[in-house]
């Protein structure tokens, strides 16, 4: 999604959140500079997705839902989905992260490329950055050279915005908007109101002609 149409989304979700927004840019501006020259180029991006992909989410039921994978198939995974398909022998092409997961996990995962977003909340772990080889910088603001914005909001529904902004066929696998994987320390209620505009996205983006499929286990 370009930003001209995203911004109008995310003012409504900068307003519930109430995120000061000179934070956003900061985190911005950062990764950016950590970035330099060293990124993945967006027509690098779109040839690795290509014409269909499975994003990943990481809810209770990803264990199970692994099996709804089929071989050969292009995967974007958000953040600590990743290193739990990697234990399954299935590599992400992409990851999502924020830099709030196992830094440790997502670092054996050598031949990812690694999108990394920058928040208002996370300016302080964008350092950790450096130490990823193949990555590009995303940011819910106003993008510059080398830090993009597709759309999207948490990991999740930010790769399902990333494969529609280059018209890929979108299968959900692993998303489950009603049950959170909390981590320890996170704010339960918090992460369910993410949760429902992450849902509320990925349906404007169906209104908007977008193709997503959501494979579980329910038939949903």
């Amino acid at each position: 999604m370009k930003w001209e149409k995203w911004k109008k989304l995310y003012r409504l979700i900068e307003d519930d959140f109430k995120f000061p927004r000179e934070r956003e840019y900061e985190a911005r501006d950062k990764l950016s500079q950590i970035l330099g020259n060293n990124f993945v180029e967006e027509k690098e991006i779109k040839e690795l997705v290509g014409e269909e992909v499975y994003v990943v989410g990481f809810s209770p039921s990803l264990e199970k839902e692994i099996s709804l994978i089929p071989e050969d198939v292009t995967l974007i995974a958000a953040d600590d989905a990743a290193p739990l398909l990697n234990e399954y022998g299935i590599s992400p092409a992409i990851v999502l992260t924020d830099l709030d997961g196992d830094l440790s996990s997502l670092l054996k995962l050598k031949d990812a490329v690694f999108g990394i977003h920058a928040h208002g909340d996370n300016i302080e772990r964008l350092e950790n950055a450096r130490y990823f080889t193949k990555r590009f910088g995303t940011t819910q603001v106003e993008p510059v050279w080398n830090v993009y914005n597709f759309g999207g909001f948490t990991d999740g529904d930010r790769g399902v915005f990333l494969a529609a902004h280059f018209g890929a066929k979108i299968h959900l696998v692993g998303f489950d908007f009603e049950n959170p994987r909390i981590k320890p320390g996170k704010d339960l209620e918090r992460k369910r109101k993410k949760l429902l505009w992450a849902r509320y996205l990925i349906d404007e983006l169906r209104r908007r002609g977008a193709t997503i499929i959501w494979e579980n286990l329910n038939g949903r």
